[in-house]
């Protein structure tokens, strides 16, 4: 269902897989891999060893229409569906395959918001994972994604990040900036490079060290019904103990539990969806 792109040196490892457009509207992923994939084939770019697969775009009908789905958030159904039902249930059954064949997966996405700072997420701060650490030209990665919903069973987590880790991978998931930023293309780009190089792949390419800010994940508030932010609050906003971050229309109001950063806020989301998150 979708493009891939597979290229091979002498041996076989590492074997490396860069998504793209995991959401149909997310376009720096793919304009970066693009761009990587032509310097390799026209020989500007040499693998020496390991394998390389992109697949620059990942929802490819979502990517049609630029939106983010078609029927449902594709990196909430990232697992084998018997009898898969929708456009992105039929997407995780040939995705699954592609990130069980690999040893290193590298997920590419942007974010909605042009003010919004580019982040990644590890989910899982084990020692593969922080070695890709420090190969993203980011400043924050967001930790421990997993253990908000520990407490909420009825909320899977079958995104791209979790079956990587059942299956042993080393990954990482880099929010690369807003979707149509040039700047977005550019970390995008510098996190491939940077990775392929660390791993040898290829040597024509310096590899650059960075120490980001890690920010444990602590909580998150869904929409329940009609209401806004008390602010026009943006991705890392730092935030007090006991302010007041959301008041729903019936005078609700949701005040701040700890002195942090709010995450990812959403002011257009619709009842039934994550509003916003927390994080220390």
């Amino acid at each position: 269902m979708f493009k891939n792109y597979h290229f091979q040196g002498e041996i076989a490892w590492p074997h490396i897989l860069f998504l793209g457009a995991v959401h149909g509207n997310e376009t720096a992923g793919p304009q970066a891999q693009k761009e990587i994939i032509n310097l390799i084939q026209k020989g500007e770019i040499t693998i020496k060893k390991g394998q390389v697969t992109f697949i620059p775009i990942v929802n490819e009908a979502a990517y049609e229409k630029d939106v983010r789905c078609i029927d449902v958030n594709l990196n909430r159904v990232i697992k084998k569906h018997e009898s898969p039902q929708n456009n992105e249930e039929k997407i995780a059954n040939e995705l699954t395959d592609f990130i069980e064949n690999c040893d290193i997966m590298v997920d590419l996405h942007s974010t909605h918001c042009p003010e919004d700072e580019e982040f990644w997420f590890i989910d899982y701060p084990d020692e593969k994972n922080r070695e890709l650490l420090s190969l993203i030209p980011v400043k924050v990665a967001l930790a421990w994604w997993p253990e908000i919903y520990r407490n909420h069973p009825e909320i899977t987590n079958f995104c791209t990040e979790e079956y990587a880790h059942q299956h042993g991978k080393a990954w990482i998931t880099v929010e690369c900036w807003y979707h149509k930023a040039p700047h977005a293309i550019e970390v995008a780009k510098q996190t491939i490079l940077n990775v392929m190089a660390f791993y040898g792949v290829i040597d024509s390419y310096p590899v650059q060290s960075f120490t980001p800010n890690i920010i444990r994940l602590h909580s998150f508030f869904t929409k329940e019904r009609e209401g806004k932010l008390c602010k026009n609050y943006q991705h890392l906003d730092p935030i007090t103990k006991g302010e007041r971050l959301a008041e729903y229309a019936d005078g609700t109001v949701i005040e701040s539990p700890l002195e942090g950063y709010l995450i990812m806020p959403n002011h257009e989301a619709t009842i039934g969806t994550e509003w916003f998150y927390l994080g220390e």
